[in-house]
């Protein structure tokens, strides 16, 4: 099988692992690497991207998806918590993976011992984001999950970046790799900001929804690239323009651009995320191909890197457990607080994109590119398969998927709120005389049942639909922008009930 068909069937498989993973209850990542294994097990099959390509073409769209689906308030409330995981737990696992590696594997240079360190550290935002949207997790618990897998990346790639450098050059300063770390920051939210300013720009001057759909796509390559010549960190570039155009352009009447441009991201984040999963089994099964003779040893020398992955991570959560619940002074709402909520999150640290790309995206002659590569698969099949398996049952058994519950709370409250909006736009629109009595009485019918998905119509107001389309709207507007101010606090249950009433203006 040719390379166009392979990735062309990765693709059909990719889509195809959201029904599959559904019926049989397994996050559709895992069903994806499950797919990719199966297929890379074929004979006559396999991949060979391109290494300086991996990053920027599976990374940005990514980064971005989720950043659309997340609340920049949720972030600033729990910052504390999350800089510890994102940042200084992907410190601490990345020295003691090279320590270790070094200790078992002494032919491994201490730079190529920080690279697959790096390589190994962070959590996939994209794995946690799809197991803990689906087991109604406590808002709290997903806010800290997604925090982590999308700032520890900026962590991890920095680290990489400069270990990959210093093994090129022969040289590795910690100094020197702080200053960059603080320059990469820096200069990819600047970057990140501009890009956010400039297609903010762009949007306005585009006619249709369907153009800002297809321009939303270049956002992200084009912050991430912009960083990456710039020697920045192009993943900090990405969240900060993603964070700025999301909280910048929430206009309540662009109803076409919401509806066009949620369906159209879907799309692309299942297409992406499904074939980088399955490359991420593809890749594990070529890896065991790789080793040949050595696959015992290699295996035994992944096997020991997950166990370390596995200890660093419970060993860090449950030590900073206390520091973690003094930090609950400024906002209890957003910080774990029970040892229930400290052992899943312990649990839930699934590699997967960033640890495949990265691995990846090593040079050809870079020391130890097979057996990182190969470690790389196996630590990212391992905490997907293992942690997305059986996280459900651990959810149910320490009582954390009250979060579903809390979605509906939260729904019907916002609900409610949206319902008040538009009846006293009503109010004031018959107290001006612009709608008589009976008018009103229909509009007030019609709003009740338009957020609880049912129609409140007869043959006589259907004849009479045109007379008071422009009042429907304005209050259809009312309850949309009181969805929007109320966003930043539940972004899931403000953005189900943002469409539907998107569907109900679209239709009427």
């Amino acid at each position: 099988m040719d390379q166009h068909s392979v990735i062309l069937v990765l693709l059909v498989l990719g889509l195809l692992c959201v029904p599959v993973g559904t019926r049989l209850r397994i996050p559709a990542p895992v069903v994806a690497t499950v797919f990719g294994v199966v297929l890379g097990a074929l004979p006559g099959v396999t991949l060979d991207p391109p290494p300086e390509l991996i990053l920027p073409v599976l990374l940005p769209p990514l980064l971005y998806a989720a950043v659309q689906q997340t609340s920049w308030r949720h972030f600033a409330r729990g910052w504390r918590p999350i800089l510890l995981l994102a940042v200084a737990l992907v410190f601490v696992t990345t020295a003691v993976v090279a320590a270790v590696a070094t200790r078992i594997h002494p032919a491994l240079p201490l730079g190529a011992a920080v690279v697959l360190g790096a390589v190994t550290s962070p959590p996939d935002p994209a794995a946690v984001s799809a197991v803990a949207g689906r087991l109604g997790l406590p808002r709290r618990t997903v806010t800290l999950l997604e925090g982590e897998g999308l700032f520890n990346d900026v962590t991890a790639l920095t680290i990489y970046q400069v270990a990959v450098a210093g093994v090129a050059t022969g040289t590795l300063s910690v100094w020197g790799a702080a200053a960059e770390f603080g320059y990469a920051a820096l200069a990819g939210a600047g970057i990140g900001l501009v890009t956010g300013l400039f297609f903010g720009w762009l949007f306005d001057r585009l006619p249709t929804a369907e153009l800002r759909a297809g321009l939303s796509l270049l956002i992200p390559y084009a912050a991430y690239l912009a960083a990456d010549a710039a020697h920045a960190s192009g993943v900090l570039a990405v969240l900060a323009a993603g964070f700025w155009l999301g909280a910048t352009r929430a206009d309540p009447d662009d109803v076409a651009g919401r509806l066009s441009g949620r369906n159209f991201w879907d799309v692309i984040e299942q297409l992406v995320t499904g074939f980088t999963f399955g490359l991420i089994g593809l890749e594990f099964v070529q890896a065991l191909d790789d080793l040949g003779a050595d696959l015992w040893a290699y295996s035994r020398f992944a096997l020991l890197i997950c166990l370390t992955l596995v200890v660093v991570r419970f060993a860090w959560m449950f030590g900073m457990s206390g520091l973690i619940r003094r930090l609950r002074a400024r906002d209890p709402a957003d910080v774990p607080v029970s040892w229930g909520e400290t052992l899943l999150v312990a649990w839930a640290g699934m590699r997967g994109v960033v640890t495949i790309a990265t691995a990846l995206a090593l040079p050809r002659d870079f020391p130890g590119r097979t057996q990182i590569v190969f470690v790389a698969a196996v630590v990212a099949v391992v905490t997907l398969l293992l942690p997305g398996m059986t996280l459900p049952w651990l959810a149910r058994r320490t009582g954390l998927t009250t979060g579903a519950q809390r979605r509906r709370e939260a729904e019907r409250e916002i609900i409610a709120a949206a319902q008040e909006a538009a009846l006293r736009r009503l109010a004031e629109l018959r107290a001006d005389g612009t709608v008589g009595p009976e008018t009103a009485r229909r509009l007030e019918e019609w709003q009740r049942a338009v957020l609880l998905d049912e129609e409140a119509e007869d043959e006589d107001w259907v004849r009479r639909r045109r007379q008071v389309g422009e009042v429907r709207a304005e209050l259809l507007a009312a309850a949309r922008a009181e969805v929007l101010d109320r966003r930043e606090r539940e972004p899931e249950a403000a953005d189900d009930v943002l469409r539907r009433l998107d569907l109900h203006s679209a239709v009427h």
